[in-house]
């Protein structure tokens, strides 16, 4: 997820500072430069959560009680078994 974020926000860099050099615009998109801002983030963030490790095993947990839910909320009649 972290690399994703970063290509596409050196994706978005590329393509306004292209657009900006190519002459069809003044300035970059403002709207762009704020995705790209927002992405910018993400990596940040992603990098905060891998760094502390307090963080990770309150994620890593939550997500373990929250794939137990999912499961238990899962009539037995919605449940497909196959046969032979």
């Amino acid at each position: 997820m972290q690399l994703t974020a970063l290509e596409e926000m050196e994706r978005i860099e590329i393509v306004q500072d292209f657009w900006v050099k190519d002459g069809a615009r003044r300035s970059p998109d403002p709207g762009q430069m704020r995705k790209r801002d927002d992405f910018a983030g993400i990596v940040r963030l992603i990098d905060i959560i891998n760094s502390d490790t307090v963080m990770l095993d309150r994620l890593k947990s939550g997500l373990a009680r929250a794939q137990a839910l999912r499961a238990a909320a899962v009539p037995a009649s919605d449940v497909e078994v196959e046969s032979e």
